[in-house]
Formats: structure tokens, C-alpha cells, sequence
């Protein structure tokens, strides 16, 4: 129903512009219909060169972001991420050298020197650790 009452009013449109013309050509005076229609032609094509003015122009601005601008930006920020993570590390190195831990004497050294004790065979074991299996299990109980 909807497509026939379009196509109605489509056709009776057709009808008018085309008597609007011939009276146009015939009293060399123009309608109101027909200039309002070149109007909104002339409108309407202005519209449409903004349009492509704007699109092209974004086009070029989007291109130069994305080609010049994003490299830079983002090797700008790794540059500034690689020197703050840089910093950060000296930072917690210097501080390990600074541990109480080291600082002890029985500290690290002293590890170490326990360590050689025990491959040698001087040392001793107090903690028996198996592989994990169900028979070392089965043996400590």
C-alpha cells in the first residue's frame, strides 16, 4: 500500500514539473516551484564541494597523523619508558647492594662458605628432601 502511494505522488510530482515548464517556456515568466528547485540545485551542489573540500582535507591530516606523527609520539614514549625503567633499576640495584641481608655477617658470604662446607662433606644435612614421589612419602611416615 505504502509503495503504491509513493509511487502515486512521485508520478503527480513528474506531472506538475513538467507543466510548470511548458507554462514557464510559453509566458517567459518562472515559477515559484522552479526556482525554488534551481535554488536548492545550486545549494545542494555548494553542499556537496564543502563536503569533498573537508574529506579531502581530513584525508591529508589523518595521513600526516598517522604516517609523521603517531611514530614519533610512540618513540617519544618508549625513549621515556626505557629511561624511567633504567632509572628504577639502578635505583633497586643500589639499594640490593645496601641490604641489611649483606650487611650481616652471616649474610650472603657466609652462605656461601656454609655451601662449601656441605659439597665438601664437612657440613650437615638436618632436612631430608626426597623427589616428591609417594614412596618418600611413605618412608618419612
Amino acid at each position: 500500500m505504502i509503495s503504491i502511494t509513493v509511487f502515486g505522488i512521485s508520478g503527480l510530482v513528474i506531472v506538475i514539473l513538467m507543466t510548470a515548464k511548458r507554462l514557464e517556456e510559453k509566458r517567459r515568466k518562472s515559477f515559484f516551484i522552479l526556482n525554488m528547485i534551481s535554488k536548492g540545485d545550486i545549494h545542494t551542489r555548494e553542499l556537496y564541494h564543502k563536503a569533498v573540500r573537508l574529506y579531502s582535507e581530513g584525508k591529508e591530516k589523518t595521513s600526516f597523523l598517522l604516517k609523521r606523527r603517531v611514530p614519533i609520539h610512540a618513540k617519544n614514549s618508549m625513549n621515556k619508558l626505557l629511561s624511567f625503567l633504567k632509572e628504577k633499576r639502578e635505583q633497586y640495584v643500589s639499594n640490593m647492594r645496601d641490604s641489611r641481608l649483606l650487611k650481616k655477617p652471616d649474610g650472603i658470604s657466609e652462605f656461601f662458605k656454609n655451601m662449601s662446607n656441605i659439597e665438601k662433606g664437612n657440613g650437615e644435612i638436618n632436612d631430608i628432601f626426597g623427589n616428591g614421589s609417594q614412596e618418600d612419602k611413605k618412608e618419612l611416615e
